[in-house]
């Protein structure tokens, strides 16, 4: 009986002879000898499979370890800019809050001073005094400084930079908020000085006299650029009133003769022209909320707004000698903090104060006392509501209401 066992080359022979038993055994040694070494060999592929696995594992566990703290720290943050959200979203609500609050305490506080200002008024009535007390317009009816008695007088610019007044009164003469005399310039080119206007290191002064227009930089008066001579073409000038600079840095002058207002770059090149059929002789213009506003004092109502397009949008306080008039005669004007209108009246003698809606709100200046009178012709209020003007007539000089 033959079989076949793995590893031998040829069936076995059940021979029972002793060489025969020791050849079968021999052959199966070596075949058991060569499984044992398939086995190892197999075992030892099987431990590297095995490390190779625990190897994927281990950097599958780091990878998985990362990857959770990155996740944890990226909620953090999501967590820190929520919260911080949060935070700036109450913060706002707080903040708006506060700013009605606000609100409610000025209207509040304006209402009082409002009560405050018509009791002291009639107080001050009643007993004859001068003194009033407000919130919102200087304490005393007549000017707490006044300077000078030399000067024809014209125009007037302040620099909230350097707190110094510039007059125009023949040469331009330079003082302090506090009227102290500081320095004098006499320029050789100009003849009658009138409007002053300061942007920077620039000064700009119109000449009614040569009918031109002067550029000069601070603090020597160097003479930059002059422009203009007397006619009604471009760059020509009839009675150059009053110079105003644009938030835009253009400059704006009024040509009161000619019935218009000319724009001019900073460097005084030629930009535009504004005429309007029911504005003559300009005398003054200033800016306030995109709004360019007018004043000609041969108009009734003398103060003519326009937007930025050029577009008349309405005239208000009347203007005249009639006696029912708000103002009587007046040439400068300007604005406070709150936007009311201040205006000098040279015939009436006073400065009278008016709400955007044209209404009279209040007087300084009137005096029965002739050496006390002024004839307000340029006007200019200070950033802490200081109201500064020129006079001529009767009381030549420079006037502070503080």
């Amino acid at each position: 009986m033959a079989a076949r066992y793995p590893g031998l080359e040829a069936p076995l022979v059940m021979d029972p002879t002793e060489a025969s038993i020791n050849n079968t055994f021999d052959r199966l040694v070596l075949c058991l000898n060569d499984r044992r070494v398939q086995l190892i060999n197999e075992f030892k592929q099987k431990q590297k499979d095995r490390q190779a696995a625990e190897t994927v594992r281990i950097k599958s566990l780091e990878e998985l370890s990362n990857a959770k703290a990155n996740l944890q720290a990226e909620m953090k943050q999501n967590l820190l800019h929520s919260m911080r959200e949060n935070m700036m979203k109450e913060i706002e609500t707080k903040i708006k809050q506060l700013e009605v609050n606000m609100k409610e305490t000025e209207v509040l506080f304006d209402c009082n001073a409002q009560k405050l200002e018509e009791a002291i008024s009639v107080l001050g009535k009643l007993v004859e005094r001068e003194i009033i007390s407000t919130p919102n317009y200087p304490a005393l009816l007549q000017p707490s400084i006044s300077v000078g008695k030399r000067f024809c007088v014209e125009g007037i610019a302040y620099d909230e930079t350097s707190q110094r007044i510039y007059v125009a009164d023949g040469s331009i003469c330079v003082f302090s908020i506090t009227g102290e005399y500081i320095d004098e310039f006499f320029l050789g080119q100009v003849n009658i000085p009138t409007g002053i206007a300061i942007s920077g290191e620039d000064i700009y002064i119109t000449d009614t006299g040569l009918h031109c227009i002067f550029r000069y930089k601070l603090p020597n008066f160097n003479l930059i650029t002059k422009v203009g001579k007397k006619g009604s073409g471009k760059r020509e000038f009839d009675f150059p009133n009053s110079i105003t600079i644009a938030p835009s840095k253009d400059v704006f002058i009024t040509d009161s003769n000619n019935n218009r207002v000319v724009v001019m770059t900073p460097q005084l090149k030629d930009k535009q022209y504004i005429t309007h059929s029911t504005m003559t002789k300009p005398s003054d213009l200033k800016f306030l909320d995109n709004k360019v506003y007018i004043l000609s004092s041969t108009d009734n109502p003398c103060l003519h707004v326009f937007n930025s397009t050029g577009e008349k949008l309405r005239s208000f306080i009347s203007c005249g000698k009639q006696g029912n008039e708000q103002v009587r005669n007046c040439y400068s004007f300007c604005f406070d903090k709150k936007q009311n209108i201040i205006m000098g009246d040279c015939y009436a003698e006073n400065i009278k104060v008016f709400s955007q809606e044209g209404s009279l709100l209040h007087t300084l200046g009137d005096t029965q006392e002739e050496d006390k009178r002024i004839t307000p012709w340029s006007i200019v209020v200070t950033n802490d509501n200081k109201i500064i003007c020129t006079s001529f007539g009767t009381k030549f000089g420079l006037h502070i209401f503080c």
